[in-house]
């Protein structure tokens, strides 16, 4: 069954399902080798980043293992699992879609934030990056306390609307696709220090009282984001040319 290119939207789950219906019937077996990111975005006329949500998908229905600096090979299905494994259930919204719409939004929130928190909510804030801290010390990254440093500087903002608006993207975000994606981003080093870096870097221009800076530390940290997510660990996993299975 060859694959077929694309032509609407909510393409990473087509994708999934197409090799997910190769994997069902047999025509990549367990231990395969996928084809590459780049060749999978060749062959189907999408970008990287479209082909890379597919695989997360793929990775969190069980079928596929993600093996960062070696490749994406298909996995064993358990016997108990059951249930049509071709179709993907689509979260709300896309990983990708949620960072850009945070990015639009949350440096203003921080800047507002920075001219109306309270000495409570700062504190809030410091004993959350001490928890960051803590947890990229142990070579892990918080997702609770990420959470809870973004949603404290929403609610800070003292605008119910756009608290409520940063607590819906981050509950979004929770689908297991996103989280996913994220856990790959904070298994890498030099993600993680530099994301700890740029809470730091927030939490201080909040501290200083200065609505330009916290602006501007939130937007470089979720540009910084985005830009991984768009990378991600292409570089890595998916220049391997070496395929055990069948090329479609």
């Amino acid at each position: 069954m060859p694959l077929e290119a694309l032509d609407s939207r909510r393409l990473y789950s087509q994708i999934a399902d197409q090799v997910a219906t190769l994997i069902s019937t047999g025509e990549y077996q367990p231990g395969d080798q996928l084809l590459s990111e780049r060749e999978l975005a060749e062959r189907l006329k999408v970008s990287r980043p479209t082909v890379r949500e597919a695989m997360i998908a793929l990775e969190v229905r069980g079928l596929i293992e993600i093996r960062v600096g070696v490749g994406i090979f298909v996995r064993a299905r358990p016997a108990r699992q059951q249930g049509d494994l071709t179709r993907t259930p689509e979260p709300v919204h896309s990983a990708l879609e949620i960072i850009e719409a945070r990015l639009m939004l949350e440096p203003q929130v921080a800047a507002l934030a920075a001219g109306r928190l309270s000495e409570k909510e700062l504190r809030a804030l410091k004993k959350h990056l001490r928890q960051l801290k803590l947890a990229a010390s142990q070579g892990r990254w918080s997702d609770r306390d990420d959470r809870a440093l973004h949603e404290t500087i929403a609610r800070a903002s003292s605008n119910q609307v756009l608290s409520d608006l940063v607590q819906g993207l981050f509950t979004d975000r929770d689908h297991a696709l996103a989280l996913k994606f994220e856990e790959h981003l904070s298994q890498m080093p030099l993600v993680r220090d530099r994301s700890f870096d740029d809470h730091r870097r927030i939490v201080e221009a909040l501290s200083r009282r200065d609505p330009e800076a916290a602006r501007q530390a939130m937007y470089d940290h979720l540009s910084s984001v985005q830009r991984e997510m768009l990378a991600g660990w292409s570089s890595d996993v998916t220049e391997n040319p070496e395929h055990s299975g069948p090329l479609p």
